[in-house]
């Protein structure tokens, strides 16, 4: 989708956020970071999408703090607070006597997690209305006629911390053949090869690079071999909204797991900002 004017406002927030979150102490340093983010948006006006942009103020950030910005321990310590809850979640849905339908509920539910949007989520709270009508499920209908007829699916991931919470959709998924892709670069908290393998996914289907580096998957970017899964698996779900923002014009169709996180994908979408749903483009 196209950059919404309201979206301005957000990336040059989001400069402000991020350089807080890497701490960036000193108000003269924020207010050049905030400005080099401002004059990239005047330069890029035709940059494709917000998520495009995401890798690019990382850049500007990195190279205000010497090459020395990195994600790494907010990650770690966001993983340590979501594995707290990963047995409660399993229990639940064991428990459930519709499996697939909590296991979803609880992968949208994971993308609550998100440095760039929401830095400043509540884990803790969102667990405790997984079962709520706060998650809208009006396409659950038809992914389960289409997931009843896959034999290979695409899952196109988003943020590390949140794959713990695809891994429990993943297991019922399974005997499907399943393929993860993950991004080709660190990119705010979004997973990489290596994260996935420290979650231990590649021992439950198997793991590649999509060969994006935004926070997003750009297509122009990608590798020949996810290209073939995207074309040709019989299923294709996609997590997180940087994945809708980049994906949701494409012409195969693709099933959405996402919190919406922004008025104009909530204006698009037809749900008020805040709500999880399964949404899909076709």
């Amino acid at each position: 989708m196209i950059i919404s004017p309201a979206c301005i406002p957000c990336i040059v927030k989001q400069s402000y956020t991020l350089s807080r979150l890497l701490g960036v102490e000193d108000e003269n340093l924020q207010s050049k970071i905030i400005y080099e983010t401002m004059n990239l948006l005047l330069e890029e006006k035709d940059t494709p999408t917000a998520p495009h942009f995401s890798g690019k103020l990382q850049s500007i950030i990195n190279k205000n703090l010497n090459g020395t910005a990195s994600f790494k321990e907010m990650k770690e310590r966001n993983r340590e607070t979501a594995e707290k809850y990963i047995k409660y979640l399993k229990t639940m849905v064991e428990a459930s006597t519709d499996k697939l339908e909590t296991a979803i509920r609880i992968s949208i539910t994971g993308n609550t997690i998100d440095l760039g949007a929401n830095p400043n989520f509540d884990l803790e709270r969102e667990i405790n209305i997984i079962t709520s009508n706060q998650i809208n499920l009006d396409s659950l209908g038809l992914f389960r006629k289409d997931l009843k007829k896959a034999n290979r699916i695409l899952f196109i991931a988003d943020n590390y911390e949140e794959a713990l919470f695809d891994k429990i959709l993943i297991e019922q998924l399974i005997p499907k053949e399943v393929v993860f892709a993950v991004r080709s670069k660190e990119i705010l908290n979004d997973i990489t090869l290596e994260d996935a393998k420290s979650l231990g996914i590649d021992k439950l289907c198997k793991v590649i690079e999509s060969g994006s580096t935004i926070s997003g998957t750009a297509m122009e970017q990608v590798s020949n071999e996810f290209l073939d899964y995207f074309n040709n698996a019989d299923l294709v779900i996609s997590k997180g909204q940087g994945n809708f923002e980049t994906l949701l014009n494409s012409k195969r169709k693709i099933y959405f797991l996402f919190k919406i996180k922004c008025e104009p994908i909530a204006e698009l979408c037809g749900y008020p900002a805040g709500t999880g749903l399964i949404y899909t483009n076709n």
